[in-house]
């Protein structure tokens, strides 16, 4: 028999992972910034786990106070320039469409430096306005027994678990390595064990660039 059919992806969760080639030079600056701001502020009510408020469970976090990438600094001016928001503007173009050209998307970022034990509970990215949240691993210990370090995302569509659809989805990160994904998708990061540390530099992408934005030495 004869039919008509259309087929349509409902809620889509787009999630994009961008490894960047070449980016040793540019990390190795990040993570020598990184952790300059970590031994000036750790101790201190700068250091954002201090407030017990926030996701991440030991180690360091900027400032709630501070949007990291308005820092005048080179590597995080290239680091926005030339790798965030080229990255956040093909996501919103992905998912949006046409639409995506509405859009002056504009970073608001942080940085953890994490050591054994420390983790992040699990959290998403509830910002005014911000369309797509990303997670950039600048370093990061030498290979760990997995799910150690790893990122976890939750099905936010618990009731497909009954249907036999998984509960969570879970990366692995990698140097250079760049995560996309939609500010509602819940996630956390497993703790680690041993020597090393794991520095990232995680973002909101907003629509639109707030008024006024300048760069802070």
């Amino acid at each position: 028999m004869d039919f008509t059919q259309e087929s349509e992806i409902h809620f889509p969760t787009t999630v994009v992972q961008r490894q960047f080639k070449g980016a040793a030079s540019l990390n190795a600056d990040l993570f020598s910034l990184l952790s300059s701001l970590s031994d000036r502020f750790v101790d201190t009510p700068q250091n954002a786990v201090k407030s017990g408020l926030i996701s991440t469970q030991g180690g360091y976090q900027t400032s709630t106070s501070l949007n990291l990438f308005t820092l005048k600094h080179p590597a995080i001016e290239r680091f926005r320039d030339e790798l965030v928001l080229p990255a956040a503007r093909d996501y919103l173009s992905q998912v949006f469409g046409d639409l995506a050209s509405n859009f002056n998307p504009w970073p608001d970022g942080w940085a953890n430096l994490l050591h054994s034990g420390d983790w992040q509970r699990p959290h998403f990215h509830p910002t005014h306005r911000n369309v797509v949240c990303g997670v950039y691993y600048v370093h990061i210990p030498e290979a760990k027994p997995e799910p150690q370090g790893n990122i976890e995302f939750f099905n936010p569509i618990q009731a497909s678990v009954n249907h036999g659809f998984p509960s969570t989805r879970r990366l692995v990160p990698r140097e250079g390595l760049m995560i996309l994904f939609p500010p509602w998708y819940v996630h956390y990061v497993h703790p680690f064990q041993g020597e090393g540390e794991r520095a990232i530099i995680a973002f909101d992408i907003l629509a639109q660039k707030p008024r006024g934005t300048g760069a802070m030495t």
